[in-house]
Formats: C-alpha cells, structure tokens, sequence
C-alpha cells in the first residue's frame, strides 16, 4: 500500500483528478474533501459520458 499525496495516510487509495495537481492517488476521506470541495475536473473525455465529479 503506498501513502495518500493529500494527507500522507498510508491504505488503499483512488485516483483524483484534481484541477491544479492533475491526477493524484488520494484515501478515501481527501477523495471525499476533493469532491465537497468541487476540487476535481471531470477524467470523462468527449465519450459524452457523465463522472461522479461533474456538478
């Protein structure tokens, strides 16, 4: 297991695509704070599809 980029907790992690840092690998709880915060940019391309960070 390898450490979250946000906050440095070590466990399982998901991929964020934050809209200044790019794609980092956070925990679940940055994941979840990254997402409130409306931090993320959306990682669907022109497939016309629809992701959890698109508000």
């Amino acid at each position: 297991m390898r450490k979250c980029e946000m906050c440095g907790k070590e466990g399982s992690r998901m991929e964020a695509n934050h809209k200044e840092l790019g794609r980092i690998m956070v925990c679940q709880d940055c994941w979840s704070n990254l997402y409130d915060k409306n931090s993320m940019t959306c990682s669907v391309g022109s497939s016309g599809g629809s992701c959890s960070c698109c508000r």
